[in-house]
């Protein structure tokens, strides 16, 4: 997969702090100079100044005039701490934070608990900024991240907050999606679902029961598993020989009942893959509220099976995340972190189970049993 560009100093402040993590520059060593490091990465020396003030202002150097730059004695880590970022909700996210919790207790440490509220875009931008930073002068040994669900635009300061971690000498590994927007992968741990199979597996269903016009619906943000689980939702479609519309995926607000009303009528969907629960439940309320019914008009599905999703007013047929699993693997992934800060960047994904329920009109269209 495809990785994001990087600037020439971001290079150089990566191999030198590579270098010192894997013990190739130790205490009291003087790293290549100025003018051997711009030789070698084909850049200024300007661009090098900058990435060495970087590493000595997170405490990695020790620049001395007229001698060069040494490497510093490390600082200590709170070796028993890990901090959590995540997003408040009531969906499954909590089960996996408590989860998170008990497992890390259970290896000796302990965890911060971290939760982005519910409010606009740049207060949950600000709040995760400064969370960081308190997780930085902590010292944590180490973060188990979720990065924000934000618009396109705004995605860069997931990567600024991951790389700030990174600097300071902080493991991160990735919760439930990536820094970056699929298919392109950063270079830390992450542990998830399989997105793209999540997508291809609800849309299965869906034509199994003879639906055809088949679309799919999310907020107007980016989220690299949102990205995978449209691919997804395309590649069953494609399967099908059913050539995927753009016109089918929607990034709307289904709190505009508006909008809701000119979909339906315009398009005549048959049924909706969700990007979520949270999703495909806003939307239920909305068709509701518009007098569609579902499933007899229109099926949903969604992918979390959160706890309030069966109890809807139409219960909703979903995706099963293995919480448990997930937040094991998640302190597993930042054990093997810490223990070794230079491994090859692992990816976890972990398959999920159907739950058939009433809202894909099984039941209504193949007789197949619902929970």
């Amino acid at each position: 997969m495809g990785r994001q560009p990087r600037v020439k100093h971001r290079e150089v402040y990566e191999h030198i702090h590579r270098g010192i993590l894997a013990g190739e520059y130790r205490t009291g060593d003087r790293i290549p100079t100025e003018a051997q490091l711009a030789n070698r990465f084909d850049t200024s020396r300007v661009t090098v100044a900058r990435a060495l003030r970087d590493l000595e202002q997170q405490g990695f150097l020790e620049r001395r005039r007229g001698a060069g730059s040494f490497v510093r004695q490390p600082e200590s880590t709170a070796t028993n701490l890990i901090g959590l970022i995540t997003g408040e909700s009531k969906g499954i996210l909590p089960i996996v934070c408590d989860e998170i919790s008990r497992f890390a207790q259970a290896k000796g440490f302990s965890v911060l608990l971290g939760k982005w509220p519910i409010a606009d875009i740049d207060q949950i931008i600000r709040y995760t900024q400064e969370l960081s930073e308190q997780y930085i002068a902590r010292r944590v040994a180490g973060v188990i991240f979720e990065p924000m669900y934000v618009p396109a635009e705004q995605m860069p300061v997931n990567a600024r907050i991951a790389e700030a971690f990174d600097r300071a000498g902080i493991g991160v590994v990735l919760l439930d999606r990536d820094i970056y927007d699929f298919p392109h992968r950063s270079q830390f741990d992450l542990v998830g679902i399989d997105n793209r199979h999540a997508g291809y597996v609800l849309t299965e269903h869906l034509l199994s029961l003879g639906y055809r016009r088949i679309h799919f619906l999310c907020a107007p943000m980016t989220a690299s598993s949102v990205t995978a689980r449209i691919l997804g939702y395309q590649d069953a479609l494609a399967r099908h020989d059913i050539e995927p519309d753009k016109d089918w995926v929607h990034h709307g607000n289904t709190d505009h009942l508006d909008w809701v009303r000119d979909l339906m009528a315009k398009l005549r969907p048959e049924a909706f893959v969700c990007a979520n629960d949270s999703e495909a439940a806003r939307f239920i309320y909305a068709l509701t509220a518009l007098d569609i019914r579902v499933p007899e008009e229109v099926a949903v599905v969604g992918v979390n099976d959160d706890p309030y999703a069966k109890l809807l007013t139409v219960s909703l047929t979903t995706l099963r995340q293995p919480y448990s699993y997930l937040a094991a693997s998640a302190v597993r992934l930042m054990l093997d972190r810490l223990q070794d800060r230079t491994a090859t960047p692992r990816e976890i994904r972990l398959g999920c189970e159907l739950v058939v329920r009433e809202s894909c009109g099984a039941a209504l269209r193949a007789g197949v049993a619902v929970s």
